[in-house]
């Protein structure tokens, strides 16, 4: 067996008594306790924990679950059962929501699982799969639960300390979020109350969006009564978090057939960040380079929290891939539809994956031609599943919108942290295309340094692979995924920085190709306590290069940091990468030299590894030291923009009107947020908290304002309306309020509700006059237009 850690065999599980066997359920267990504390402590109620968890056990992953072994004929390792049947889940849950919410019909979602879970027990022929698995190979050894639980630990760590922490449930905490978290509110109290959606804050804009992850939080509220606020900045993405994770880990055992390289996948895409030795901060969208896996270094933000929609996308993603790998194997009727099923799902969940996944599909289709002289049909047929798909999306649920994507090469290398970090890349029309050019180069050296493993590959292509269980084509696909979104990042560009999220798609699938490599050169038959020790040497080796090269920069020494113009922030730029480059090349000499070290191609890996594993380190050594001294209640630094009271004001609103009234508001810009270019028309707390529509609040993130963007040269974000005539006849009613005025927005927009922000402009004192005064709270006035 293929290892460099101290793996049991099949014989040894078999073996083990059940108690040791049971050791395994330990870690995850103990993770399930930290995350129920940690919720409970952030302000979620130990009973809407325990009523969430029981729902998405018993009404989710349940029901997948018995779906995934029913297609697949029988039981199979647990882990993947499980965490292929969360997918499942909600991949049925979303889809039968949609059904259910056109027709009106919301908490009938819930009958699909019932029936699943009915059907399973009732019909004799599927009650089988109740049972899990009597295979030894399909014991989860304890070392693997144990590394998975740890990343999982990491990540819930993370996310309190990046997200949770500032992202409170209730005011004055929650005044100050990301710019985004209003707009998913907003939309997931539209999916809601709505079918088809449109944009709640501009009801006549359609939303050309992926939001099926909000279907999947509406039917959760639905059912369980949870507030979609706390499913939204609490509960709902950590599932989705710890899915996709696990998945990771379970397609890379699926793509070798050791344990440990779907570990090291799993820690590859997680931790193994772009090596960063600088000791200045790197401001910019998604961090250095675009290669960080989870944080948004422009203004240290999580990006599991911040994009629902990628979140969401990625763990449907993951189990739509290893439903890909078993039907390329094993092409049955029932294989086939789960492939249909999660690619449904994945249409709406999140546009980037559909275009991957065609691109890994037609890279498995050449190959094979090329190699064998023959089409693979499978792949053939599930590339024209996927194109199907892809129409579908782009035409239908996006309408044929952009969205202010374009074709821009090297966009990335503009907007990437280190160089607006050192004033070497300026948002200038044409930047010096040597210093974009300089950018990509340190890029891809990167992307070598987090990924060497990809090398190893070129045994797959010679015959040569130590373990013929490692099939060719499942590893192409992946390769093929995560190539695509390197050229999507080269090629693409968004005024946002949006086509970052190719690569952060594709990272997950690189890494999977990279730990197949590690298998590939991985040699069998090595000691197991000498390799174990060795790579541990080897990570050690290249984390004290990297701390040596950032305290080195610290010092700032004469002759090496060059200051003064371009020249010299190039120099800074260049300098540390060209020091760790030479530090690592030297490590590689003595590990070659050397005659008693095993697995020397593993080692060198392991180097590099320890290089980007200090990246990690950093990161959690900062926010636990913020942490310490703000306290994990601390208020977030930057100032509150949303309105005192529109969270209290909002939810009165919610509770005492229709969900198909309209309101009309005199906000439309975000206060805090202004700038010389203009209004910042990304304001949609009203209709976040009423979860109800408005005339007109905003009209930010549409497919309009991306045309008009786009037609004026402007950025999206400081474009102005332009129904200039809506706009003058909601803001009448609250300037010069009168029966005419009120009258107007009644009985032309069909108005029945008025909410009044006092931060933006003294209440005309007529108002009460012709409209009911009802509510107030902070400076949000509610007022009711009577009919």
């Amino acid at each position: 067996m293929t290892a460099t850690v101290e793996v049991p065999t099949p014989e040894a599980i078999a073996a083990a008594p059940a108690g040791r066997r049971l050791l395994a359920w330990a870690p995850p267990a103990a993770v399930a306790v930290m995350i129920a504390a940690g919720l409970t402590y952030y302000g979620v109620p130990l009973l809407t924990v325990a009523i969430f968890a029981a729902y998405l056990a018993l009404g989710v992953i349940l029901p997948g679950t018995l779906i995934w072994r029913g297609v697949r004929g029988r039981s199979g390792w647990f882990v993947e059962d499980v965490a292929a049947g969360l997918a499942v889940g909600y991949s049925c849950e979303v889809l039968v929501y949609i059904v259910c919410r056109w027709f009106g019909l919301p908490l009938l979602t819930v009958a699909w699982a019932v029936a699943t879970v009915a059907a399973f027990a009732a019909v004799p022929r599927l009650r089988r799969h109740w049972r899990g698995s009597d295979r030894p190979e399909e014991r989860t050894p304890f070392w693997w639960s144990l590394i998975l639980s740890a990343s999982a630990v990491i990540l819930f760590y993370w996310s309190c300390v990046r997200f949770f922490r500032t992202h409170d449930l209730s005011e004055p905490g929650s005044r100050a979020p990301d710019a985004d978290s209003p707009f998913h509110l907003a939309l997931l109290g539209e999916a809601k109350h709505h079918m088809p959606l449109m944009s709640p804050w501009l009801p006549d804009q359609p939303v050309l969006y992926h939001w099926f992850v909000y279907a999947e939080m509406s039917a959760t509220s639905w059912i369980t009564g949870i507030e979609p606020h706390t499913l939204l900045i609490r509960l709902s993405p950590l599932p989705m978090i710890i899915g996709f994770l696990v998945l990771v880990g379970v397609l890379g055992r699926r793509l070798t057939g050791e344990y440990w390289a779907g570990a090291a996948a799993a820690v590859i895409t997680f931790f193994a960040l772009t090596p960063a030795p600088y000791q200045w901060r790197l401001n910019g969208w998604f961090s250095t380079f675009a290669t960080n896996a989870y944080e948004d270094g422009s203004s240290l933000r999580a990006q599991l929290w911040t994009s629902p929609t990628q979140t969401f996308g990625a763990v449907l993603f993951a189990a739509l891939a290893l439903a890909l790998v078993e039907a390329l194997a094993e092409s049955t009727r029932l294989r086939w539809a789960l492939v249909v099923l999660l690619t449904a799902a994945v249409t709406g969940a999140k546009a980037t994956f559909l275009p991957m996944l065609l691109a890994g599909l037609l890279l498995v289709v050449v190959t094979r031609i090329l190699t064998r002289r023959r089409v693979h049909r499978g792949a053939l047929l599930a590339a024209g599943l996927a194109f199907v798909a892809l129409l579908f999306a782009q035409f239908v649920l996006f309408g044929g919108a952009a969205q202010g994507m374009a074709i821009d090469p090297l966009h990335f290398a503009q907007i990437s942290g280190a160089p607006y970090s050192t004033g070497f890349a300026r948002p200038d029309p044409s930047p010096a295309l040597w210093r974009l050019v300089l950018v990509t180069l340190i890029t891809l050296l990167c992307w070598a340094f987090i990924w060497p493993g990809l090398l190893g590959l070129a045994r797959l292509v010679k015959g040569r692979r130590p373990d013929p269980q490692i099939a060719a084509d499942p590893v192409i696909l992946v390769l093929g995924i995560g190539l695509s979104g390197v050229g999507a990042l080269m090629i693409f560009g968004h005024e946002g920085g949006a086509e970052g999220w190719f690569m952060v798609s594709g990272r997950p699938y690189l890494s999977l190709a990279a730990a197949v490599g590690l298998a590939l050169v991985t040699p069998p038959g090595l000691p197991r306590r000498r390799t174990l020790i060795a790579a541990c040497g080897a990570v050690a080796t290249g984390a004290l290069i990297m701390i040596g090269v950032r305290e080195l920069g610290s010092q700032r020494a004469p002759g090496i940091a060059v200051t003064g113009g371009y020249v010299g922030t190039a120099w800074q730029l260049v300098w540390p990468y060209l020091l760790i480059t030479v530090l690592v090349g030297v490590a590689v000499f003595v590990i070659h030299r050397s005659r008693r070290l095993p697995a020397k191609q593993t080692l060198v890996a392991a180097v590099l590894t320890g290089v980007c594993l200090v990246g990690t380190v950093v990161h959690l050594y900062l926010t636990s030291r913020e942490a310490s001294t703000t306290g994990f209640h601390g208020v977030r630094p930057a100032d509150p923009y949303i309105t005192a009271g529109s969270e209290k004001a909002g939810r009165w609103l919610r509770d005492h009107s229709d969900p198909d009234d309209v309101v009309a508001t005199n906000a439309h810009c975000l206060i805090g947020k202004d700038r010389p270019e203009g209004c910042d028309n990304r304001h949609f707390s009203l209709s976040a908290y009423t979860e109800r529509r408005f005339l007109v609040e905003s009209w930010g993130f549409t497919n309009r304002t991306h045309e008009r963007a786009a037609e004026t040269k402007r950025n999206a974000v400081y474009v102005p309306f332009w129904d200039e005539r809506k706009l003058a006849d909601n803001d009448a009613a609250f300037h010069d309020p009168s029966a005419v005025t009120i009258g107007r927005l009644r009985d032309v927009y069909r108005v029945r509700w008025l909410m009044v922000d006092e931060t933006y402009e003294t209440p005309n004192p007529g108002l009460a006059d012709v409209a009911k005064f009802r509510f107030r709270a902070g400076r949000i006035a509610v007022y009711e237009i009577e009919r």
